[in-house]
């Protein structure tokens, strides 16, 4: 039943003869026009044959849409795509012409020869990967046609098309669902359902009606397999209620809007006959009964229902009725031909006789039944059949042995690095040595200007100018070798994390990894401080902030650091918005932190406290760590100062970051103030509301 509805095709009044009429019409009205566009009207002749193929034939069909598309002449590539794609949707509905079908994907695939084509229509290519994944499923080439589907789906993935991807979501599902695979069937399709959240509003009937509502109805299926009907019956009733919200988005499409609610009753029916009450069942059953010619696939809604109603009279000893149910049944196209229906019709008649009394033939019937479904089950257990999941899960693993092809050019790449990172320390090492040997050329004038001080206070006056000038270049100087070596230190950091991406180095490189960037971490947290400490730390962008947010983004990135050394965090906050630029709040924030977490010892706790008081927010940071000694609490927040200290576990510090915090602070109308113990440190900060 489920099946149903990923067909598109309808059947409309009006004779055969009206509608070649029509075409024909149709096809001269644009040949006299001069100036065809191809898309409309191959779009309009392929929604004409496709609502009456059923009428006229499919070979008809076929013959006609190729007959008018020769008529267009000079085809563009997406004409061909829409050729080739309606031929294998019409060759696909008649059973002789399946190799037809076959041929017409393989040629439609073959319009894709180039990355450049498929991106310029990638959701063309994603469907004929599609179609190809169904060819291959129906030959049973299971691998073959999962491997499709991933590449699809990844395809449509990398280039953001989330929509695109129910179509894969919901071919895994129906595989898993055929496969008695409920759960995972039911995993796929609450996939597609998100998936197709994305579409939005295109007027694509396929993507935002059919495919909605048949997920939502057959998930509601496989938990009523699962003997879940109370779950089954909230899916069919999601599903009722989706068709009947957007049915009058979709004119055109009546008939089949009709059926897919006539599906949903006979589900519904089902489902209350599982839970026994069999009064509510029969009288939803018996609506599904009426044959329309005018919906496809009419005739097998009628046989199901009267199936069930049969069920239902037999469960309820109404024998009579069964019966009449049954001779029905007997008569109605395509019933004796499936072999799962003829057994099922035997077994029902087995539970008439035997309600009759009738048992020596009811016990006949049983045994021929069972007999016929032994056999029935062993020739499926002959079929090939293919776990979803672990088919999916080798091609992925088999995409990733791909990626293992490419290690040789990473390996080039360490290499690249190394020498890079060789030829950068290098050059910091120069750098700090002309750095070093400016500053004694600096105080040797120094000292030579002090001489000359005693003699002249004109000269006085000129060496003060002559420092003051130094000092400027000095600090542009370093400004511009701090900002020129952020980003190659950036840069190393990030490639010797790339390095070892999908492998285990060995001891010796893991050691060699984990200098580089120990190094370069510390490096580039020096020239960060170097660069916050100048004037430009005071231009702030205020914005909008949960500062709690901030807070717990700073414990996120240091709870590592705080694990090394067996520290635990303890967070307390209430929930509080203010203006402030949050990029500098959260260096301050961290700042606090990691000093926190520096100068306490191993095992200890670390409190953090964020509190709102009328018109300002409190955030306190305390420890019971190492305390600060009298003789530096008056340094401790200026931009030059003697109070750098190492951490409990040796970690290095530059004596500049409290001076940045108290300054940012500042920038903000805010206070930044602290209180130690000889065995612990508070630091607050008060920021206005």
């Amino acid at each position: 039943m489920k099946n149903y509805f990923y067909h598109l095709t309808h059947l409309y009044e009006g004779s055969t003869i009206f509608w070649l009429f029509v075409l024909i019409w149709g096809f001269t009205g644009c040949k006299e026009s001069g100036t065809v566009d191809h898309e409309k009207q191959m779009n309009v002749w392929i929604d004409s044959l496709d609502r009456n193929a059923r009428k006229i034939g499919v070979k008809r069909a076929i013959q006609s849409f190729d007959s008018l598309t020769l008529t267009l002449g000079g085809l563009s590539l997406g004409d061909r795509m829409r050729y080739y794609k309606f031929m294998k949707v019409l060759s696909h509905r008649d059973s002789t012409l399946n190799e037809n079908a076959l041929a017409y994907t393989d040629s439609l695939l073959r319009l894709f020869p180039t990355n450049q084509i498929r991106e310029q229509y990638p959701i063309e290519y994603s469907k004929a990967l599609l179609l190809k994944g169904d060819d291959l499923l129906k030959q049973k080439r299971f691998y073959q046609a999962y491997r499709n589907y991933y590449h699809g789906k990844s395809f449509l993935s990398a280039l953001g098309k989330t929509c695109e991807c129910a179509r894969y979501s919901s071919r895994i599902a129906n595989i898993s669902y055929n496969e008695e695979n409920y759960y995972q069937a039911i995993e796929y399709w609450e996939h597609e359902m998100k998936e197709l959240a994305e579409c939005g509003q295109s007027g694509n009937f396929q993507l935002e009606f059919i495919e909605m509502q048949g997920a939502l109805r057959n998930i509601g299926m496989a938990y009523l397999l699962l003997n879940d009907t109370d779950t089954a019956l909230n899916y069919f009733q999601k599903a009722k209620v989706f068709i009947n919200n957007h049915a009058a988005e979709f004119p055109k499409e009546k008939n089949f809007i009709k059926f897919a609610n006539i599906v949903i009753v006979r589900n519904q029916a089902e489902a209350y006959a599982i839970k026994g009450d069999m009064q509510t069942a029969e009288r939803l059953v018996k609506s599904c009964l009426l044959h329309d010619d005018e919906i496809d696939w009419s005739i097998e809604v009628e046989r199901e229902s009267r199936q069930l109603l049969a069920k239902i009279y037999i469960e309820t000893k109404q024998f009579s009725e069964a019966e009449a149910q049954l001779q029905i049944l007997k008569t109605q196209p395509g019933t004796s031909n499936n072999a799962a229906n003829a057994i099922m019709l035997q077994k029902m008649q087995a539970s008439i006789l035997y309600g009759q009394g009738r048992f020596e033939e009811a016990g006949k019937l049983l045994i021929a039944s069972l007999e016929a479904d032994r056999v029935a089950k062993l020739a499926k257990n002959v079929e090939n059949r293919s776990d979803v999941g672990q088919q999916l899960q080798q091609v992925q693993r088999e995409h990733e042995i791909e990626l293992e092809n490419e290690k040789d050019e990473r390996e080039k790449l360490f290499l690249s690095f190394t020498i890079l990172l060789s030829i950068t320390l290098a050059t910091i090492a120069y750098l700090i040595w002309r750095n070093a040997r400016k500053s004694i050329v600096n105080l040797k004038a120094v000292t030579e200007l002090n001489k000359v001080i005693t003699k002249s206070n004109i000269v006085l006056q000129d060496t003060v100018n002559a420092l003051e000038q130094s000092e400027i270049e000095n600090e542009h100087v370093l400004k511009i070798v701090a900002h020129d070596l952020r980003n190659p230190i950036a840069a190393i950091i990030s490639a010797s994390h790339m390095v070892f991406w999908d492998e285990t180095p060995s001891e010796e490189q893991g050691e060699l990894i984990s200098g580089i960037q120990l190094s370069a971490g510390k490096a580039n947290t020096l020239i960060s401080q170097i660069l916050e400490s100048t004037s430009d730390r005071e231009r702030i962008a205020k914005s909008d902030v949960a500062l709690q947010e901030i807070v717990q983004s700073c414990i996120d990135m240091l709870s590592h650091k705080a694990s090394e050394k067996q520290q635990k965090l303890h967070y307390h906050y209430e929930p509080v918005t203010v203006p402030v630029d949050r990029e500098k709040i959260w260096r301050v924030f961290c700042n606090l932190l990691s000093n926190a977490i520096k100068f306490s010892q191993s095992g200890s706790t670390i409190k953090i406290n964020l509190q709102r008081q009328s018109d300002v927010v409190l955030l306190s940071v305390e420890d019971n760590g190492i305390g600060i000694p009298e003789s530096l609490k008056d340094q401790i927040f200026l931009p030059l100062n003697n109070a750098k200290r190492s951490g409990t576990a040796g970690e290095q510090s530059y004596g500049i970051g409290l001076s940045i915090c108290k300054q940012i602070v500042e920038s903000h109308g805010g206070t930044i103030w602290f209180e130690s113990k000889d065995t612990g440190t508070t630091f607050f900060v008060e920021l206005p509301l």
